[in-house]
């Protein structure tokens, strides 16, 4: 009888632990946070109502510093080609600070200022990688032409489209596009001194294909006030402060955050706003990644429905902030399009976002 009960008791045991293994086998599958739950919350979206996004929107920014975004030789009156600026060691992605000590803002500024020195040796005081660093080099006069060169294109503003993500009705805080503003060539985030967010308008729509992202065309609209001030530009998108007479322009409606502990690979929904009106989407959550710190590529979404793929097929530029929604909870944003496969894409954690706005704003 002793024999038996053991044998019982054994049997109870080995099914309860093949019936545990099936169960967390199969959330870990669905939900890479399932044993880690306790180690793993982020307060600041504990229990958090906040107003989705997904309106399309204007970015303006000014740069802190002017920023070099090219590298161009000059045809001088020797006719010899050359960029005088490359040649003294400017790289693309420097910030130019000062010209002879003098505080330079806009390009315009250099303009003024060269123009009326001419050719002579000019000391630029750059900012490169969080060094500072003094180049000296002289201009070359254009052949041919009254005009002196230095061999490099700049600017100190940046303009685009994207799309709102939240925002938070207790501090006013707003979080768009999901991922950082970075230098096309460098690849460096881009340093930012102030920032605006407009209305915009979409006159057409770029389909993505394979190889090639598709892309949101339309127009800031600024014959009225701004919607808001950028206070940042992150990894995880730009943020800042809602206008509290623009909070009419967004939805009145709350939806709570959800934690990645909750989220599970499967249907979700995504607010785009593509059509000039904002519409909910369906998507597929295909893949999770554990990451225990940080990271824009969360997670992986595909697009599944048939009106926004006839509309754009997939995910396209612009589109980046997107809020992503499972069970009635704004779980992440769009980050990033699949170039091979333009209805997939990467998304991150909501909670990362929050993290990133409040450590920010409490350092």
């Amino acid at each position: 009888m002793k024999n038996f009960a053991k044998r019982v008791l054994f049997f109870i045991f080995f099914i309860a632990i093949l019936l545990a293994a099936v169960y967390f086998g199969y959330d870990l599958k669905t939900n890479p946070y399932v044993l880690t739950q306790l180690d793993n919350e982020v307060m600041e979206s504990e229990g958090k109502y906040i107003i989705p996004g997904g309106q399309t929107i204007g970015v303006e920014l000014k740069t802190a510093g002017i920023l070099v975004v090219g590298l161009a030789d000059i045809i001088g009156t020797d006719k010899l080609s050359l960029s005088p600026a490359k040649a003294a060691g400017m790289q693309i992605g420097d910030k130019i600070l000062k010209i002879d000590e003098i505080v330079i803002e806009t390009t315009d500024d250099i303009l003024e200022y060269t123009e009326e020195h001419g050719i002579k040796n000019y000391n630029f005081t750059i900012e490169r990688h969080g060094s500072i660093i003094d180049l000296n080099f002289t201009p070359v006069k254009i052949y041919e032409s009254d005009e002196i060169k230095f061999g490099f294109w700049a600017r100190e503003n940046i303009a685009g489209i994207g799309t709102v993500t939240f925002i938070d009705p207790d501090t006013g805080k707003f979080s768009a596009i999901g991922h950082g503003i970075s230098d096309s060539e460098t690849g460096s985030l881009i340093d930012i001194e102030a920032g605006t967010i407009s209305k915009a308008n979409i006159t057409s729509i770029k389909s993505g294909k394979k190889g090639e992202p598709g892309e949101i065309i339309g127009y800031i609209i600024r014959d009225e006030n701004s919607l808001g001030t950028v206070e940042n530009n992150t990894n995880f998108g730009i943020y800042g402060n809602i206008n509290k007479a623009s909070l009419g322009y967004f939805s009145s409606n709350l939806i709570e955050v959800g934690k990645k502990e909750e989220m599970r690979i499967g249907p979700a929904q995504i607010f785009s706003c593509v059509n000039n009106e904002i519409q909910v989407y369906d998507v597929e959550i295909t893949k999770m990644f554990y990451q225990n710190k940080p990271g824009e590529k969360s997670f992986v979404i595909k697009i599944v429905d048939n009106d926004l793929l006839n509309l754009t097929n997939g995910i396209i530029q612009g589109m980046s902030g997107c809020p992503v929604i499972q069970n009635n909870k704004i779980v992440g944003a769009v980050t990033h399009v699949f170039m091979n496969d333009p209805t997939k894409g990467y998304g991150i954690y909501i909670e990362w976002i929050f993290d990133q706005i409040y450590s920010n704003s409490n350092s």
